[in-house]
């Protein structure tokens, strides 16, 4: 506040002196003009003194009176038989005399007053009756001279009061000049009197403005000893420059940061000293330009980051911010620099590490991808496989295997959803629209779909459900019944021979929650491990002999979904004794009734034309074999641009079209139909292995009707039919796929043989080319794509291995010549018993 104080003071005091010297020359100024004044009032009064008889209108007057006079004595002389030609002349005298009263600018003055203007009207009418006799004959002016002297004499009286009323007003003009003098005199000494106060309160206040700028002088010098002593020990840099750019300061900081001693830098070019080469003209630019113009990039623009350059030639990040500052005629520029490097590197350790995680995201991203689209691709063709074989008459024992083939590789189905459901959970994909459901027919359908896991390993399963009758609900459906299934899937597997219960209850507060409970009486969980148990990838059975397969992911997945819901999760645990998981989730009552939908009954619709459209020969031969065995005509295509020319010739009731093709992929194929309306008629509807839900959106974008993601079953191809031709066919049973042998058989020996041939000159073709060259190029890449989905159905895992690497490879890449002609002699050996003697 002093300090404040201390700057408001000289600026006060300032003010002060400036009004008042405004105020002293003001009134110097108006006392010059009152002193001209004066002077030309006393100029006037001279005038009137001196130069009456000819300037003034008094002397007009009296002659005029004169003139009077002549011309009365001239009538009396005539009466006695004087000249009348004399007469004639004074008369004209005396007229003329009478006009130039009236009229003559020179007498203004006379003519403002009213009474002398009356005068001269009546004296002017006289003299008008009388001009004819003037203007007449001799003997008629003798006869009415009597009438002439007459009118004369009348006009004898108004020519005197007319002389009084001259001299009357030449007295009150004198007079009023000197009222108009005195008054004049009187403001100029009043008008002197407050100019000699005024000066003195200047002095007054001048004597004040010395004594304080003492004092100010005294304050800066102290305040430019700080400044010193604060710029010497300063850590920052501090240069000030002149116009040139030659320092004319440089502190203790800029000597530690750039080496140079400040007898060095003194006068020298700051640009030819600490600028790097490639700055030097974007500084000399942007200074000339500030010079000329007041803009510029580097003066007066903040903080900026740019390079010095130390004495031993090092180039370092520094942080500059340039000022200018005006003095008069002179500009300096005051220049901070602060060494960066330690900031530096450390934010581009933090970029790396920015860098690295993202690149691990996007590798994990990628890693979904692939495993979704690679996995689920040979999956597709394995179960679909035991699915058609599923339908042949088989041994006992021979079920038995297929049924442990069905149980694996939906095992691996479910890994590979857990983790790409964990990705979508992380990512924070769109969670599930809140709609109205049963919530106890929900819980029961559950609870009865686990009985047969639970009888398997001797357990029994309870359900408790109170629900104050109030079972329609509001929320998310899905993500409860999956929450739930996990819980109810891990007490089971975690308990032989005990008892499982599930508990339901309506908590009957404000949010409308509702309380979940799944108790067992299993192994239970240690409390080393509790804490553990909901995070990723965790399984407490990390043993080689793992008697509880999974990925760890079913516990974390289930927190995440039931925190989506608003919920959260807890166990209690007792290692022998058995855990209990409790979550509570908002699920206020809706008050309609959610109609049933029966989800077993048979799928029956006619027979339809439909179009396959798929790159993968094993899977598109399975496809055709599931949809033929459910009555259907079924065409097929390899890629997109045959399927745009299927459409194109022929018309289908259903297009199915895979997603990942080479050349022209589902996407874009659509595009071209839906373009040219190709199939205006036909649904058609796509096939992926990827199940991402970031896929299936762009997907759906793209303008498909549905998603359906490999594997796919007999029963969901005609569940599809169903939704989107509204009509019935005979009930399907569900397969799925594997092996060469299982290929075979699902196809028929000579079908098969046919398109194992084709599959076989393929692989070698590529090889060759392979070995040829050297190099793979974009349609080699995309044939390794083809070749590996169909190696991963026939098993040829080796093989399917080798086409991956080509397909992922660079120009820069060593292929894996040997290792690929090794897996495809390997292969060779299984192939060759289904070739009928044909060579591989």
């Amino acid at each position: 506040m002093k300090q404040l104080q201390s700057k408001q003071a000289p600026v006060s005091s300032n003010l002060a002196l400036t009004l008042t010297l405004v105020f002293l020359v003001s009134l110097g100024g108006f006392s010059v003009l009152l002193g001209r004044v004066v002077l030309n009032e006393m100029d006037s009064i001279t005038s009137i003194t001196t130069d009456a008889a000819s300037k003034l209108v008094t002397r007009n007057l009296a002659q005029g009176q004169v003139d009077f006079l002549r011309l009365k004595e001239t009538v009396r002389a005539a009466e006695d038989g004087g000249d009348l030609d004399e007469l004639r002349a004074k008369f004209d005298l005396y007229y003329s005399r009478i006009k130039t009263f009236q009229n003559s600018p020179k007498l203004e003055e006379l003519r403002t007053n009213s009474e002398i203007v009356d005068l001269l009207v009546r004296v002017r009418s006289r003299l008008d009756r009388l001009v004819p006799l003037i203007e007449g004959a001799d003997e008629g002016l003798r006869k009415g001279l009597p009438e002439l002297s007459r009118i004369i004499l009348e006009n004898e009286f108004d020519a005197q009061t007319l002389v009084e009323q001259g001299v009357l007003i030449e007295t009150r003009t004198r007079t009023n000049t000197k009222q108009r003098l005195s008054q004049t005199l009187q403001l100029l000494g009043g008008v002197l009197i407050v100019l000699v106060v005024a000066l003195g309160l200047a002095g007054l206040i001048t004597a004040r403005q010395f004594r304080r700028g003492q004092i100010l002088s005294a304050a800066n010098k102290a305040a430019a000893a700080r400044m010193r002593t604060m710029v010497t020990s300063s850590l920052d840099a501090i240069l000030m420059l002149d116009k040139r750019g030659r320092i004319l300061s440089f502190n203790g900081a800029a000597e530690d940061v750039f080496g140079y001693s400040r007898t060095e830098a003194l006068g020298q070019s700051m640009v030819d000293l600490i600028v790097p080469d490639h700055l030097r003209r974007f500084c000399i630019e942007n200074v000339a330009n500030f010079l000329a113009t007041g803009e510029g990039q580097l003066v007066d623009r903040g903080l900026l980051q740019m390079e010095g350059r130390k004495k031993s030639g090092k180039i370092f990040p520094v942080e500059l911010s340039m000022s200018s500052s005006q003095a008069g005629s002179d500009l300096v520029f005051v220049c901070f620099m602060r060494d960066i490097t330690d900031r530096a590197e450390s934010e581009e350790a933090l970029r790396r590490a920015r860098d690295d995680a993202l690149a691990g995201e996007r590798a994990k991203a990628n890693l979904l991808t692939v495993m979704s689209h690679e996995i689920r691709t040979p999956l597709n063709g394995i179960l679909g496989s035991i699915e058609l074989l599923e339908t042949t008459g088989m041994l006992a024992e021979e079920k038995r295997y297929l049924q442990a083939m069905r149980i694996s590789a939906e095992l691996l189905l479910h890994h590979v959803n857990e983790v790409l459901e964990l990705s979508r959970l992380e990512a924070g994909g769109e969670a599930e629209q809140i709609r109205s459901f049963d919530l106890q027919d929900l819980v029961a359908g559950l609870v009865d779909g686990q009985q047969a896991a639970a009888s398997a390993r001797g357990n029994k399963l309870y359900l408790q459900c109170r629900l104050d009758d109030q079972p329609i609900v509001m929320g998310r459906a899905e993500g409860l019944q999956q929450a739930l299934l996990n819980l109810v899937g891990n007490a089971l597997k975690f308990t032989q021979n005990g008892d499982v219960v599930v508990e339901v209850e309506r908590l009957g507060d404000e949010t409308g929650r509702v309380e979940f409970r799944v108790c067992d009486t299993g192994q239970g969980i240690s409390q080393t491990n509790l804490g553990r148990v909901f995070e990723e990838f965790v399984t407490l059975d990390s043993s080689y002999s793992r008697k509880r397969e999974g990925t760890g992911l079913g516990l974390a997945i289930t927190r995440r979904l039931i925190e989506k819901m608003g919920g959260e999760i807890s166990v209690e645990s007792e290692l022998g004794e058995g855990s209990l998981f409790r979550f509570a989730v908002p699920l206020p009552a809706a008050f309609k009734r959610v109609p049933t939908h029966a989800t077993d009954r048979p799928i029956s619709v006619a027979p339809k034309r439909l179009l396959v459209v798929e790159d993968n020969d094993i899977n598109r031969m399975l496809l055709e074999k599931m949809l033929q065995r459910q009555g259907h005509q079924v065409e097929s295509a390899v890629g997109g641009a045959e399927g745009v020319e299927a459409v194109t010739n022929n018309k289908y009731d259903l297009v199915f079209m895979d997603i990942s093709m080479p050349g022209m992929d589902g996407i874009q194929a659509l595009k071209k139909i839906r373009k040219f309306e190709l199939a205006e008629d036909s649904t058609i509807i796509a096939l992926t292995a990827h199940a991402a839900a970031d896929d299936c959106d762009r997907i759906l974008q793209a303008g498909f009707a549905e998603v359906l993601t490999k594997p796919v079953t007999q029963a969901k191809l005609a569940e599809a039919i169903e939704r989107h031709t509204s009509e019935t066919n005979p009930k399907l049973s569900e397969m799925e796929t594997s092996d060469i042998q299982q290929f075979v058989a699902a196809l028929g020996e000579e079908r098969a043989q046919g398109y194992l041939t084709t599959f076989c000159q393929d692989v070698a073709q590529l090889q060759k080319a392979l070995d040829d060259s050297g190099t793979v190029d974009e349609e080699q890449q995309s044939e390794a794509h083809r070749l590996a989905g169909s190696a991963a159905v026939l098993g040829l895992v080796a093989l399917r291995s080798c086409m991956l690497e080509i397909e992922a490879a660079t120009p820069q890449t060593e292929l894996p010549l040997g290792a690929l002609e090794l897996a495809w002699s390997e292969a060779g050996v299984l192939l060759a018993p289904h070739l009928a003697g044909k060579s591989a």
